[in-house]
């Protein structure tokens, strides 16, 4: 297959890559350390496979590991800005992307007794985190916020507790991300474009942490809440879509019954497991 670069040079199309990523058991500094790095190859080799790639999204623990002990949590969980933040920022810089990312990372609650929190740092191309949303926290001040994404696609990460089908204070999002901890209790994800007529985007993780099985699937779902991609429960396995920021934009002006998939952008095809040291293809 050769790359059509056409899609990098469209500044209407915006690619959103939602990874299976393989739920890590990291129990030190220095494994947390060497698998931000992985996810910074992996990101600098997604970019050359995918040219038109503008934002990656990675699963809720993918950073640090799904840690079931609350003293293993304190000693791996890192400030943010920290060690990891740095890594993640050398990738999008050195890839051109906007990331998603999950980190265990300490929080003012933290001093007070609680185990570290997960929270979802929205990256830019510049290695800038311009939105953050602490996961799993009853009471949380406020409502998750908006921000000018890749492209200018409007972005909001998304809270486990179903916030995001109320109104944020700052706009109606383009494109909501859901990265769930605990997919159970989060919101059906085609029920919430439809609610708010957005583009959304839930990474999942894979594999078995040695405790408990996950499942993947991570998807893209249209603002009608048809499926735009979604991978399989395969290790690493990576689903890129293109999404329209003029259609997202008409659409939101035409009747509810007129919104259909036909208005949801360019499908692309299922991307398959990756195996360590491949480089992603681009699809046909």
């Amino acid at each position: 297959m050769h790359h059509n670069d056409t899609t990098a040079r469209d500044d209407d199309a915006v690619g959103v890559a939602v990874v299976n990523y393989r739920m890590p058991r990291l129990r030190t500094q220095l494994e947390v350390l060497a698998n931000a790095h992985k996810i910074r190859q992996m990101i600098e080799g997604l970019k050359l496979g995918l040219p038109g790639l503008d934002l990656v999204i990675f699963p809720a623990y993918s950073t640090h590991g799904l840690l079931h002990d609350g003293a293993e949590a304190v000693h791996v969980a890192r400030g943010i800005p920290g060690d990891e933040t740095a890594v993640l920022a050398t990738a999008c810089r050195n890839a051109g992307v906007w990331g998603v990312f999950s980190l265990t990372a300490t929080h003012a609650a933290a001093r007070l007794g609680q185990a570290p929190g997960n929270t979802l740092i929205l990256m830019n191309d510049r290695g800038e985190i311009v939105q953050t949303q602490q996961m799993h926290r009853a009471g949380q001040d406020g409502k998750p916020g908006v921000c000018p994404g890749p492209k200018g696609m409007t972005v909001m990460l998304a809270p486990d507790d179903g916030d995001a089908t109320d109104e944020s204070p700052d706009g109606q999002p383009e494109l909501i991300v859901g990265c769930p901890g605990q997919p159970d209790t989060a919101p059906i994800p085609q029920a919430l474009a439809r609610a708010r007529h957005s583009y959304v985007a839930v990474a999942n993780a894979s594999g078995f942490d040695g405790m408990r099985c996950h499942f993947g699937r991570s998807a893209v779902i249209g603002f009608d809440g048809h499926t735009l991609g979604e991978c399989g429960q395969e290790d690493y396995g990576i689903q890129f879509v293109q999404l329209s920021k003029r259609l997202i934009r008409q659409a939101r002006g035409l009747a509810a019954e007129e919104i259909t998939s036909e208005n949801c952008g360019p499908r692309s095809p299922r991307a398959g497991r990756v195996p360590a040291g491949d480089r992603p293809q681009a699809p046909a």
